[in-house]
């Protein structure tokens, strides 16, 4: 499965940055497609259809709920979802030393705007295997076995 990382510069004086981590429609399982939030990013060199890491990770469970979620649920999917995205974020961009990913982050020189898609383990459904360790999740458990790699978005 692949996720798209990006560092995007925000407009204004200061060196201010976003970055998000997302993963490309294809790469979700047809049977929660219908049921993810989708959102178009354009890259440096394409446009895709992507939902959140959030969305990618939940359990069937969460889908299945009404309207009124589990708290509980809501606040650990979330974590999980931002430690994961932080962890690759990191695995490319060597600023990135937080825990969870700022909404934005403000750097002392401007490296600029970038985009990559980075291979990982099949994140569909997984936040039962991935929460109960999520405080020692490594980037390294993120990567699929034997292989890494990193590309231009």
């Amino acid at each position: 499965m692949d996720v798209i990382v990006s560092r995007t510069r925000i407009a204004g004086c200061a060196p201010l940055y976003s970055y998000r981590a997302l993963v490309p429609l294809e790469g979700v399982a047809p049977d929660r497609r219908h049921r993810v939030a989708v959102l178009h990013v354009q890259t440096v060199t394409i446009r895709a259809a992507c939902t959140r890491i959030a969305d990618t990770i939940a359990p069937h469970r969460w889908f299945e709920q009404d309207m009124a979620v589990s708290f509980g649920l809501a606040a650990q999917l979330g974590l999980a979802a931002r430690r994961i995205e932080v962890l690759l974020l990191q695995s490319v961009f060597p600023e990135m030393t937080t825990w969870l990913a700022p909404i934005a982050l403000r750097l002392d020189h401007d490296p600029g705007s970038a985009s990559y898609r980075v291979a990982t383990i099949d994140l569909n459904a997984a936040f039962d295997a991935i929460a109960p360790h999520i405080d020692t999740l490594t980037a390294a458990e993120l990567a699929p076995p034997r292989f890494t790699d990193r590309r231009v978005a």
